[in-house]
């Protein structure tokens, strides 16, 4: 059995992402991002709520379209 430490695993990730000219920034994670058209209201209100709790607990609540 093969095993890596998760600094190797890492580490392999990247350079496969390099290899196949994948840019790894906030413009083309959001370009990549699920835009919601085809959401569903209750999983519309499901991440209005995951967004009010993170920034109760003063927490940048993470990037979602609803």
């Amino acid at each position: 059995m093969l095993v890596l430490s998760l600094d190797e695993y890492l580490a392999e990730i990247e350079a496969r992402k390099a290899a196949l000219g994948m840019v790894d920034g906030p413009a083309e994670t959001d370009a990549m991002r699920n835009k919601g058209g085809a959401r569903t209201a209750e999983k519309r209100e499901l991440l209005r709520k995951a967004a009010a709790r993170a920034e109760a607990a003063g927490i940048e609540p993470a990037r979602a379209y609803f």
